[in-house]
Protein backbone atom coordinates (compact mmCIF):
# COMPACT_ATOMS: atom_id res chain seq x y z
CA UNK A 1 0.00 0.00 0.00
CA UNK A 2 2.81 2.40 0.89
CA UNK A 3 4.47 1.75 -2.48
CA UNK A 4 1.20 2.53 -4.24
CA UNK A 5 0.91 5.91 -2.46
CA UNK A 6 4.49 6.80 -3.40
CA UNK A 7 3.88 5.85 -7.05
CA UNK A 8 0.71 7.96 -7.14
CA UNK A 9 2.59 10.96 -5.67
CA UNK A 10 5.40 10.58 -8.23
CA UNK A 11 2.85 10.37 -11.06
CA UNK A 12 1.09 13.53 -9.83
CA UNK A 13 4.37 15.47 -9.55
CA UNK A 14 5.58 14.39 -12.99
CA UNK A 15 2.26 15.12 -14.67
CA UNK A 16 2.26 18.66 -13.30
CA UNK A 17 5.67 19.53 -14.85
CA UNK A 18 5.76 21.80 -17.94
CA UNK A 19 8.06 24.15 -19.81
CA UNK A 20 7.55 27.71 -18.59
CA UNK A 21 9.29 30.71 -20.08
CA UNK A 22 10.94 32.79 -17.37
CA UNK A 23 10.34 35.97 -19.37
CA UNK A 24 6.57 36.06 -19.63
CA UNK A 25 5.24 33.06 -17.68
CA UNK A 26 3.61 31.54 -20.79
CA UNK A 27 3.97 27.92 -21.75
CA UNK A 28 6.45 27.23 -24.56
CA UNK A 29 7.34 24.17 -26.56
CA UNK A 30 10.79 22.67 -26.52
CA UNK A 31 12.66 23.22 -29.78
CA UNK A 32 13.89 19.97 -31.21
CA UNK A 33 16.53 19.71 -33.93
CA UNK A 34 15.61 18.62 -37.45
CA UNK A 35 18.56 16.25 -37.58
CA UNK A 36 21.68 15.32 -35.64
CA UNK A 37 24.63 14.08 -37.68
CA UNK A 38 27.67 12.26 -36.31
CA UNK A 39 31.05 12.52 -38.12
CA UNK A 40 29.46 14.67 -40.79
CA UNK A 41 30.35 16.80 -43.78
CA UNK A 42 28.27 19.84 -44.65
CA UNK A 43 28.44 22.46 -47.41
CA UNK A 44 27.59 25.96 -46.21
CA UNK A 45 26.45 27.94 -49.23
CA UNK A 46 25.84 26.94 -52.80
CA UNK A 47 28.21 25.42 -55.30
CA UNK A 48 29.69 28.10 -57.55
CA UNK A 49 29.35 30.76 -54.84
CA UNK A 50 32.51 29.93 -52.88
CA UNK A 51 30.90 27.68 -50.27
CA UNK A 52 32.55 26.63 -47.01
CA UNK A 53 33.05 22.89 -46.61
CA UNK A 54 32.59 21.83 -42.99
CA UNK A 55 33.41 18.62 -41.16
CA UNK A 56 32.47 17.96 -37.54
CA UNK A 57 32.15 15.12 -35.09
CA UNK A 58 28.59 16.19 -34.29
CA UNK A 59 26.29 18.60 -36.11
CA UNK A 60 22.82 19.55 -34.89
CA UNK A 61 20.63 21.34 -37.45
CA UNK A 62 17.65 23.59 -36.66
CA UNK A 63 16.31 24.60 -40.08
CA UNK A 64 13.52 26.86 -38.72
CA UNK A 65 16.13 28.94 -36.87
CA UNK A 66 18.77 28.73 -39.66
CA UNK A 67 21.14 27.30 -37.07
CA UNK A 68 23.76 24.58 -37.13
CA UNK A 69 25.56 23.70 -33.90
CA UNK A 70 28.83 21.89 -34.50
CA UNK A 71 31.37 20.17 -32.28
CA UNK A 72 35.03 19.68 -33.20
CA UNK A 73 34.67 21.59 -36.42
CA UNK A 74 37.13 21.98 -39.27
CA UNK A 75 36.34 23.96 -42.41
CA UNK A 76 37.82 25.17 -45.70
CA UNK A 77 36.80 27.48 -48.53
CA UNK A 78 38.35 27.99 -51.94
CA UNK A 79 39.02 31.03 -54.13
CA UNK A 80 37.93 31.53 -57.76
CA UNK A 81 40.89 29.45 -58.98
CA UNK A 82 39.89 26.58 -56.66
CA UNK A 83 42.85 27.16 -54.34
CA UNK A 84 42.30 27.06 -50.55
CA UNK A 85 41.62 30.60 -49.30
CA UNK A 86 40.47 30.15 -45.67
CA UNK A 87 40.64 27.12 -43.43
CA UNK A 88 40.11 26.70 -39.73
CA UNK A 89 39.09 24.64 -36.74
CA UNK A 90 37.44 25.02 -33.33
CA UNK A 91 36.04 22.94 -30.50
CA UNK A 92 32.51 24.33 -30.88
CA UNK A 93 30.58 26.51 -33.28
CA UNK A 94 27.18 28.03 -33.91
CA UNK A 95 26.55 28.77 -37.57
CA UNK A 96 23.80 30.95 -39.02
CA UNK A 97 23.11 28.95 -42.18
CA UNK A 98 21.31 31.92 -43.78
CA UNK A 99 23.95 34.65 -43.27
CA UNK A 100 26.86 32.13 -43.23
CA UNK A 101 28.28 33.69 -40.04
CA UNK A 102 30.15 31.27 -37.77
CA UNK A 103 30.64 31.97 -34.07
CA UNK A 104 33.48 29.68 -33.01
CA UNK A 105 34.79 28.96 -29.52
CA UNK A 106 37.47 26.81 -27.94
CA UNK A 107 40.95 26.63 -29.44
CA UNK A 108 39.93 28.53 -32.59
CA UNK A 109 42.46 28.52 -35.40
CA UNK A 110 41.79 30.31 -38.69
CA UNK A 111 44.32 30.36 -41.51
CA UNK A 112 44.10 32.73 -44.45
CA UNK A 113 46.28 31.36 -47.23
CA UNK A 114 46.64 34.80 -48.86
CA UNK A 115 49.62 36.12 -46.93
CA UNK A 116 49.84 32.84 -45.01
CA UNK A 117 48.30 34.31 -41.85
CA UNK A 118 47.25 32.26 -38.80
CA UNK A 119 44.76 33.66 -36.26
CA UNK A 120 44.36 31.95 -32.88
CA UNK A 121 41.70 32.83 -30.30
CA UNK A 122 39.29 31.29 -27.79
CA UNK A 123 36.27 33.09 -29.22
CA UNK A 124 35.98 34.34 -32.80
CA UNK A 125 33.24 35.28 -35.27
CA UNK A 126 33.87 34.59 -38.96
CA UNK A 127 31.56 35.98 -41.64
CA UNK A 128 32.43 33.48 -44.36
CA UNK A 129 30.44 35.27 -47.06
CA UNK A 130 32.22 38.61 -46.59
CA UNK A 131 35.45 37.06 -45.24
CA UNK A 132 35.44 39.26 -42.15
CA UNK A 133 36.74 38.27 -38.72
CA UNK A 134 36.01 39.66 -35.26
CA UNK A 135 37.29 38.56 -31.86
CA UNK A 136 36.74 40.37 -28.55
CA UNK A 137 39.19 38.53 -26.29
CA UNK A 138 42.86 37.68 -26.62
CA UNK A 139 44.10 36.93 -30.13
CA UNK A 140 47.43 35.85 -31.59
CA UNK A 141 48.16 36.58 -35.25
CA UNK A 142 51.16 35.11 -37.05
CA UNK A 143 52.23 35.72 -40.63
CA UNK A 144 55.36 35.92 -42.71
CA UNK A 145 55.61 39.57 -41.57
CA UNK A 146 55.61 38.91 -37.83
CA UNK A 147 53.67 37.79 -34.78
CA UNK A 148 51.28 39.89 -32.69
CA UNK A 149 49.21 39.26 -29.58
CA UNK A 150 46.45 41.58 -28.48
CA UNK A 151 42.91 42.17 -27.39
CA UNK A 152 39.98 42.81 -29.72
CA UNK A 153 40.76 41.92 -33.32
CA UNK A 154 39.02 42.82 -36.56
CA UNK A 155 40.04 41.71 -40.00
CA UNK A 156 38.94 41.82 -43.61
CA UNK A 157 40.58 38.95 -45.48
CA UNK A 158 39.65 40.28 -48.94
CA UNK A 159 41.13 43.73 -48.31
CA UNK A 160 43.92 42.31 -46.12
CA UNK A 161 43.17 44.98 -43.51
CA UNK A 162 43.56 44.06 -39.83
CA UNK A 163 43.48 45.86 -36.49
CA UNK A 164 43.70 45.22 -32.74
CA UNK A 165 41.93 47.25 -30.07
CA UNK A 166 45.12 46.89 -28.01
CA UNK A 167 48.40 45.18 -28.86
CA UNK A 168 50.08 43.40 -25.94
CA UNK A 169 53.21 42.33 -27.79
CA UNK A 170 54.45 41.92 -31.32
CA UNK A 171 57.29 41.78 -33.77
CA UNK A 172 56.99 43.11 -37.32
CA UNK A 173 59.67 42.11 -39.84
CA UNK A 174 60.40 44.53 -42.68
Amino acid sequence: MRKMVILVLIAVVLSSCSFISEDDGEHTKATLPDIILENSSYTLGQSGQRPVYIESTRMTLYSKDNLAIVENISFISYDEDNNPSVEGSASYGEIDTDSKVMHLTGNVRLRATDGDMMIEAEDLTFDSENEEIEAEGEVRVSSEDGTFAGIGFRGDLREEAYSFSAIKEGVFDL
